[in-house]
């Protein structure tokens, strides 16, 4: 459970990751997206049930024009309000203002989370684990709107790990009504290096010609 819980602990792809926070564990991933993305997460386990993050790029980074660098850094914080048990599911509470795309008039191309609860469980089996989870958020861009999100990883022995979320996107104009979906296929080396490739949007929600993209993470964990 421990590996799972440590590498990719941020995200599924884009939806956040029912992780539990170790204190003294940290990460550091890059984020590859299209039209030039690059973003970079630093996260760290400040107590058990608490973790804070901090993360910063900008659009157009890599390829031809001016990078559109964003206007401020992206904040993540988890704090673990029941852990699971026998009967009860796994519930955390969040806030995670790092959105994708290019920034303009208040809001990401793809809005960040914003404050958000989420539940679900982590099921183990012989050389495989799995965590599927469900939420709710409401995003401060845009003058605020409630949407929700799901995602489910699976991790296969401890070299490889398969993930799939969605959302809905509600209530935005910037959209197809469709919602967001993304999968994605990691390798693990080391039980502390990941290489993630995923296929974004697999629904053509979006409207910007950005349909259908791929995206590339790596990252490291760690524990102090």
């Amino acid at each position: 459970m421990l590996l799972l819980l440590l590498l990719g602990s941020l995200y599924y792809i884009d939806q956040p990751y029912l992780s539990t926070p170790y204190h003294g564990e940290f990460g550091i991933e890059l984020r590859f997206g299209p039209e030039g993305e690059i973003l970079g997460y630093f996260d760290v386990g400040v107590w058990d049930r608490f973790q804070f993050g901090v993360s910063y790029g900008a659009a157009n980074l890599i390829g031809a024009g001016d990078p559109h660098f964003y206007d401020i850094p992206g904040v993540q914080l988890r704090i673990v309000a029941i852990e699971q048990g026998y009967v009860m599911p796994h519930v955390m509470l969040g806030f995670d203002n790092q959105g994708y795309g290019a920034y303009d008039d208040g809001r990401y191309d793809i809005m960040s989370k914003g404050l958000y609860c989420q539940i679900g469980r982590i099921f183990s089996a012989p050389s495989i684990e799995c965590v599927p989870s469900l939420g709710v958020n409401y995003s401060l861009e845009d003058e605020g709107r409630f949407d929700l999100f799901c995602g489910i990883k699976a991790l296969f022995g401890t070299g490889a790990a398969f993930s799939v979320d969605y959302s809905p996107n509600l209530n935005d104009d910037l959209d197809q009504n469709k919602g967001y979906l993304n999968v994605s296929l990691q390798f693990i080396f080391y039980e502390e290096l990941f290489f993630e490739f995923a296929l974004r949007d697999l629904l053509d929600n979006s409207l910007d010609g950005l349909q259908f993209n791929r995206m590339i993470r790596m990252g490291l964990s760690q524990v102090f």
